[in-house]
Parts: C-alpha cells; structure tokens; sequence
C-alpha cells in the first residue's frame, strides 16, 4: 500500500497551487453570483406577495374603474366621478337602485317596491340597521365633498371591506439621506424612513327627523335628505381630521399627531398684519421635503381677517407669489376661543397638501329606524351611522399657525 502511493507520487507532476487556488475562487464565486441572484428574486417576490396582500386587505377586489391613486395600492376617492365608478364596480350590473327617500320609506316599514325590498337584504333594523344601496351612496358622498373643507382642499376617501376591522398603512416619518459611497464602503445610516399606522374605523352617527307625511309624500325630499346626512357627516369628519384627540372613540387629528410642524403667533398669540405667518409655514415643510401646501383651512373669522389686509395706500394687501394660487377654505369647524398665554380669543390655521390625509371608510351607511323616540310628534327618527379613521401619510407635509387673533 505505502509503495504504491509513493509510486504515484513519483509518476505524477506537482501539482500547481496558484491555480488551484484561482479555480476555488472562481467556483465559490459563481456559486454566490448564482445563489444571490436566486435569493434576491425570492425577496423580490415575496415583496410583491405581501404588497398585493396589502393591498387586497385595503381594497378588497381589484376594480379597474376606481381611482388609482397614492401608493398604487390604495384606492382614495376624491370627486363624484370617481365615487359612481367605485359603486358601479360593486352593483355588478343590477338594475337603477332606490333613492334614499325611497330607501328609507321602506326602512319606516312604509310603501316599498321590490327595489327597495331587494336593497333592505343586507341587513337587519334589530342588528344595527341596514345599509344604504350602492347605487345610493355616491349621491351622499358627492353631497359630501361641498360641505367639508378637507374633501375640498384634497383629502379623499378609501372604501374599507366590511370584514375587515382595521387596516395599517405605512406613514413616512422622514425621507432618507443619500450619501456617496467609496468601492466597498460602508452605506451611512440615516433615521428610520417608514412606520405602521393601523387604522381601525370608528362609529360615527347623528339622528335624522322628518314628519310621516313629508317622507310619504313630499318632493324634493330625497336631494334634502342627501344634503342633510352628508352635512352632519361632513362637519365631524372635519374637525377630527384637523383636531381630534385620538382619545378613544374619536380619532386622530392633524393637531395631536407626531410629526406636525407648529408655528406660533407669539406666546400671547397676535392678529394678522400680513402674509408672513403663511410663508412660516412653509419653511419646515420645504426644510421636511414634503410636498408643497397647496391649501390653507381656517376659521371664517380668519378667512375675513385676511381680505381685509390693506397696504399703506389702503388697498387691499396682495399675496405673494407662493402663495397666490392657494385655496383659502373656511370651516365652522376651527373654534375661536383658544387660550394661547394670556388671550383667550386665538384660532388656527392648518397649512399643507391635503392629499396626503384621507378617511378609511366603511363602504356602506347604515340607517336603523328609532320606532318609538318621536311618535308623539308625529315625526319618524332614523339613527345614521358610519365607520371611519384618519389616516395621514406624512405628518410633516402639513403646519398648524396657532394663536391667530382676530382684527382690531
């Protein structure tokens, strides 16, 4: 045994250990490109699994008529237009559906057609209610939009499925620093860009009275009753998208979430004498790369406030150039007796580019009849209610001006 391996040893060459070594390089080399390639399409992959889970979580089916809008997966409607192609998408073709006068005669278990039967199945008035037909819901949610300063400035509405109890989204907290790196350097690290937001709707309900006799036989009822359930709906979504605080049930506002810049009137608040606290406000969110306010909701005190600015000639003061274009909306929303220091009289103003916040809604409204609360008056009740939160993508797109005294 031990001659024969000496004899080998003797026949053959020496072997040639730099290219040993070169060819082992080379191998494990192909190996690490071929593998990395595999894994790195594999985490492509599952990245695209879990966006389209997402999305389908938020979105339920896919429908090519909705708005595609804001991060591809998230649906935000924002006009009429674009609440008939959502609703469209979900009537599957069924035939004209019932007004809401209609719908909510039958609700009061008076005249009904078959429309209106086959509309109240979803639903039962002991369980909460019934829910308003899709062929419906776009008239209230277009009625919607005129009656709330944030739906104006561009805030819009995500349809949520009803099964599911809650939704969480990714805010963005900062945008990264991109830095330079040498060949085999290391990357700098900068803060996190990205958090989970989850959003759970929260109810949302007013009371609706009207006489037996107008709902059976008055006209024009149906656009009025629109009008009046989107009004109500309409004014609270506006104050809790700008103030509300998050103290459960109600949501989260502008106002008391991280991240909002704030710019001061002065530690006792001050009247406005010009434009500059509008251009304060955009200082950090330019400084934030945010994109840029495009509106500006105040209380109509403020609103009057800011038209009667006049020059040193007596004419009326003009904007500067950054700001010309931008929407002024009042809202009955933003109160006008603020404590800031020692005044009591101050108000805000909420500066941004609304897009960036919207309502995660439930689909449908629900109506349940109130049988007994108004029968002495001779008036029918019905308890409307909802399901919605306040999502806001990226806090520091938005500024709020506080201790805004009024005009001596």
């Amino acid at each position: 045994m031990t001659r024969g391996i000496q004899c080998v040893r003797a026949e053959g060459e020496e072997p040639d250990i730099n290219a040993l070594v070169t060819g082992l390089n080379q191998a494990f080399a192909q190996f690490k490109t071929k593998h990395q390639s595999e894994v790195d399409d594999l985490r492509r992959a599952i990245d695209e699994q879990a966006t389209q889970a997402a999305a389908r979580q938020m979105n339920g089916n896919h429908d090519p008529n909705a708005a595609k809008l804001d991060g591809g997966g998230v649906k935000v409607l924002r006009t009429a237009a674009e609440f008939q192609a959502h609703y469209a998408g979900k009537s599957e073709g069924r035939e004209e559906g019932p007004s809401l006068q209609d719908f909510m005669r039958g609700v009061a278990g008076m005249k009904s057609t078959d429309a209106v039967l086959a509309s109240m199945s979803t639903g039962t008035d002991s369980a909460g209610g019934y829910s308003v037909p899709t062929k419906t819901m776009p008239g209230i949610l277009s009625a919607l939009v005129p009656a709330s300063s944030l739906m104006q400035a561009g805030a819009g509405i995500v349809p949520m499925e009803a099964g599911a109890k809650s939704v969480t989204t990714a805010a963005i907290d900062t945008i990264p620093t991109a830095s330079w790196r040498a060949e085999l350097g290391n990357v700098a690290e900068s803060d996190p860009s990205l958090r989970a937001v989850t959003a759970a709707p929260k109810s949302l309900a007013c009371i609706v009275r009207v006489s037996r006799e107008l709902l059976a036989d008055g006209t024009d009822v149906d656009r009025a009753l629109r009008l009046t359930i989107a009004q109500a709906f309409a004014k609270e979504l506006d104050r809790v998208g700008l103030m509300g605080s998050g103290t459960a049930p109600e949501p989260r506002g502008l106002r008391n979430t991280s991240g909002i810049n704030i710019v001061s009137m002065g530690t006792n608040g001050a009247a406005l004498a010009n434009y500059g606290p509008l251009l304060s406000a955009h200082s950090p969110i330019i400084a934030a790369n945010a994109p840029a306010p495009t509106a500006d909701i105040m209380a109509g005190r403020t609103l009057l406030d800011f038209e009667g600015l006049e020059d040193t000639t007596g004419q009326q003061l003009r904007r500067p150039r950054m700001i010309e274009t931008m929407q002024f909306l009042p809202t009955s929303q933003l109160p006008v007796n603020v404590t800031q220091g020692t005044s009591t009289d101050t108000s805000e103003i909420y500066v941004g580019n609304f897009s960036g916040l919207y309502f995660l809604m439930r689909e449908a409204i629900s109506v349940q009849l109130l049988r007994e609360a108004y029968a002495k008056t001779g008036e029918i009740g019905f308890l409307c209610h909802v399901r919605a939160d306040v999502v806001i993508n990226y806090p520091q797109q938005f500024a709020v001006i506080t201790g805004v005294k009024p005009a001596v």
